[in-house]
């Protein structure tokens, strides 16, 4: 089944590490060379450990607020803020990752892009998201890797402690 098509549209999976912000500025990328609205989507889930699904109603409006402070630090740490010259709308959905990129981007001429991370032990992929994704999506999927520079050892072990730290 096909929907209209209307305007393009960039769907960018937005996260902290090194891959998700070089995918960010790539969608950034895709959408001024395009013409097209980019849609920063950041997907949430609340899973309580003392009763699983119960009370998520009452937080649902917080972590909406979090996700979207949490899409703007990243722009901020990726971009240096929000692009002007790029409409640019911020979504922030309670799901899975891979499900809700996968749902979001669903029109003809839509375009999906995220960070693919670096391959761990044994050259298995970590990137669970990407591969859900890939494997998934009714639209063309631009799979990014991190910069060249974070992909040495060393950056990546600093990588992980210092987004330990930080949140």
């Amino acid at each position: 089944m096909s929907r209209p098509c209307t305007s393009p549209r960039v769907v960018a999976g937005v996260d902290r590490s090194f891959a998700g912000m070089q995918a960010l500025r790539r969608a950034v990328q895709l959408a001024r060379r395009d013409g097209a609205q980019l849609d920063a989507v950041r997907a949430w889930v609340f899973a309580p450990t003392w009763r699983p699904g119960t009370l998520t109603w009452r937080w649902q409006d917080e972590c909406d607020k979090a996700a979207l402070v949490y899409l703007r630090g990243v722009f901020d740490a990726a971009l240096g803020g929000i692009p002007r010259d790029v409409s640019v709308r911020l979504v922030a959905t309670q799901g899975y990752a891979g499900q809700v990129l996968v749902d979001h981007a669903y029109r003809e001429s839509d375009v999906l892009v995220v960070g693919n991370p670096e391959r761990g032990r044994f050259g298995r992929a970590r990137g669970h998201v990407t591969r859900y994704c890939v494997t998934r999506a009714v639209v063309p999927v631009v799979a990014v890797p991190a910069p060249s520079w974070a992909r040495a050892a060393t950056i990546r072990r600093f990588g992980r402690d210092l987004e330990r730290f930080s949140r």
